[in-house]
């Protein structure tokens, strides 16, 4: 819940300065460039291993591995995602570094990402400075005495798909609410009034949502309550891809004989048939062994449903799950042996 007063501003982010330190000469209009840098140790006078500072292209972020282009090579290292710099972590696990570089948006993302002479090992890489900024609604610019406040609070429009349109009286942003994580994917409305959101505003004005929260109550004091739509009061079940058609999947639950035709423009991955999902469905658990097949004009599909279950349960055991309430980022199972007949 996030309670804010008129005229209130709620800063998520901020100005990033960056400084550079020793002999360099780097220039910001070559994207794959090396400036070596000699790291002195003043007290004890050691040199230590010379480091260098590449301006390369990101190209990808997965199973720990970062790939980069740099003076048109690439390279695939290791490298942890703590050594991000200017992150942020969602509750998956995953990053807004990660999501910059993965997006699907079709930016090239610039980086800085600081190895070894050899380029054999990362020990530090921003994404988030040289491409945009963390941006918040909150953080109103260009406020005018002869606009009324309200026209400085956010609208929200749907466009299609999971395609909203957020704006006010300065801008309007486009957002990918599948950009959201899974338990944020909620049941939004074609419009809304007035919004709060926080995420990614690329210098180009593209941008990749990383919250929302919706306007709930005004308070007797003039302060506004929001708060977030939530997959947590929705089962979520489990199946195999049988069919894919126009945006949408047919998928057969653990039962073996219950089928569902979903919507697919909320998803976190690629689908292919056979493959086995997690999918949120706005329904009763009583489907789950139902026999019916039943098509969703909502649903949310979770491409590795191991990601978020910790237990290690076996997949076709399980019948469907409910969002645990004390961490909205993980489930409850009911396994199909559990359920009475």
């Amino acid at each position: 819940m996030i309670t804010k007063r008129i005229f209130c501003i709620a800063v998520i982010g901020g100005i990033i300065c960056l400084t550079a330190c020793g002999n360099s000469n780097n220039n910001s209009e070559n994207n794959s460039s090396a400036v070596v840098v000699s790291n002195e140790e003043s007290r004890a006078g050691s040199l230590l291993d010379s480091r260098v500072t590449l301006q390369a292209e990101a190209v990808a972020y997965d199973n720990g591995q970062l790939t980069f282009v740099c003076d048109d090579k690439e390279y695939t290292l290791e490298m942890d995602s703590e050594l991000f710099e200017h992150d942020e972590k969602y509750v998956n696990g995953k990053s807004l570094s990660q999501a910059i570089i993965n997006n699907d948006i079709g930016e090239a993302i610039s980086a800085e990402i600081v190895t070894d002479e050899g380029i054999t090992k990362i020990y530090s890489c921003d994404v988030v400075s040289p491409n945009g900024e963390k941006y918040a609604s909150g953080m109103y610019e260009d406020i005018k005495a002869d606009v009324p406040a309200e026209e400085y609070d956010y609208k929200l429009c749907h466009k299609s798909g999971s395609v909203y349109e957020l704006s006010n009286a300065n801008r309007t942003i486009t957002a990918d609410f599948n950009d959201l994580e899974e338990w944020q994917k909620g049941k939004y409305p074609e419009s809304a009034d007035d919004v709060m959101f926080g995420g990614y505003l690329f210098t180009d004005g593209k941008f990749i949502i990383e919250d929302i929260n919706l306007l709930v109550a005004v308070n007797d004091d003039g302060s506004k309550t929001y708060e977030p739509l939530t997959t947590s009061d929705y089962p979520s079940f489990f199946g195999t891809v049988q069919t894919i058609g126009d945006n949408t999947a047919e998928i057969k639950l653990t039962d073996k004989k219950t089928v569902c035709t979903v919507l697919t423009y909320y998803c976190d991955g690629e689908l292919s048939e056979g493959l086995e999902v997690m999918v949120i469905l706005d329904c009763s658990t009583d489907l789950f062994d139902s026999g019916k097949s039943e098509s969703f004009d909502y649903a949310v599909i979770c491409t590795d449903p191991a990601e978020y279950d910790p237990s290690g349960h076996e997949f076709g055991n399980l019948a469907y799950a409910k969002a645990d309430s004390n961490n909205l980022g993980r489930f409850i199972y009911t396994e199909i042996g559990d359920i009475e007949k």
